[in-house]
């Protein structure tokens, strides 16, 4: 399993474990995190999925594609140097301990 922590902007915490291969976006939905809303269901295609994950663990995620930079460039939550689509990281074992910094809720 691979444990991710969601940290939300008032400071509550979801500790979750998720299966490898499942993306990110679908752990967040599995446990009902608020800020993660996937309205486009994975498509890379809305931003609603869009989380900040923490710097030391940004060389460890795939290499974000142009579609999800574009995506991220619509205008969603305030876009950090760490923004990333949820939707577009595949949980493998190496990432077991990531931990997520997610945008407040609108």
């Amino acid at each position: 399993m691979v444990k991710v922590k969601f940290v939300s902007a008032n400071g509550g915490v979801i500790d979750a474990e998720c299966q490898p291969g499942r993306t990110l976006m679908e752990c967040a939905g599995d446990y009902m995190v608020a800020e993660i809303e996937a309205q486009c269901g994975g498509g890379c295609a809305c931003g609603t999925c869009h989380c900040y994950p923490r710097k030391e663990w940004l060389d460890k995620l795939p290499p974000m594609e142009d579609i999800e930079a574009c995506t991220l460039e619509g205008g969603m939550a305030e876009i950090r140097p760490t923004s990333r689509l949820a939707c577009q990281i595949e949980l493998t074992e190496e990432l077991s301990g990531l931990i997520i910094d997610l945008p407040e809720i609108a």
